[in-house]
């Protein structure tokens, strides 16, 4: 997605002129940046954004996009991104993703930490073996996957609380987790 097309997006159904009006921008920029005649200053963008209601880094997420792939493989081999030995991201460039899926590996008697958040963050957690407890905000909650199970427990949360993820069975436990985090 380019500038322009991405004004017109968040424009909807917004005249060049009101646009113009609320951001403090000229409408013949507006409609070049629209165009595809010139792309505009930084200065003008953060207007622009603010005019939407937006940061600027808000504004800019998703324009280099253009040329991507349809999908993304990743091998399972592939270690790209490990976090003290338990939290293994499994995706490449993980800030430019609009969720993050992560493999968490918990060793029998251990406890690792999702940490707590400044704002909201959408968590799904699924157990794919073992058993653990998650305490979120003084709450416990029990996920466990026996082996005759079909699927594991999971767990959908909207915290911003550390989440404590204590092994509570007699070997690793396994659990993927997807987040979705906030616009920054």
């Amino acid at each position: 997605m380019d500038i322009g097309k991405k004004i017109r997006t968040l424009r909807g159904n917004m005249s060049q002129d009101e646009l113009a009006r609320r951001s403090k921008v000229d409408k013949a920029i507006i409609s070049k940046i629209e165009n595809g005649k010139m792309n505009g200053t930084i200065a003008c963008h953060t207007k622009i954004a603010s005019a939407f209601g937006m940061k600027l880094s808000e504004f800019y997420a998703h324009l280099e996009n253009d040329n991507r792939e349809p999908a993304a493989l990743h091998p399972a081999n592939l270690k790209t991104d490990v976090y003290q030995d338990f939290l293994e991201i499994l995706t490449v460039i993980p800030l430019a993703k609009r969720m993050l899926p992560v493999f968490i590996t918990v060793k029998e008697n251990q406890t690792q930490y999702l940490e707590e958040t400044i704002k909201k963050v959408e968590r799904f957690i699924i157990i794919l073996e073992g058993e653990v407890e998650i305490e979120i905000e003084e709450k416990k909650y029990l996920l466990g996957k026996e082996d005759k199970n079909e699927k594991g427990d999971s767990l959908y949360s909207l915290s911003q609380g550390r989440h404590a993820i204590k092994n509570i069975g007699t070997a690793t436990a396994k659990l993927l987790c997807v987040s979705v985090p906030p616009v920054l």
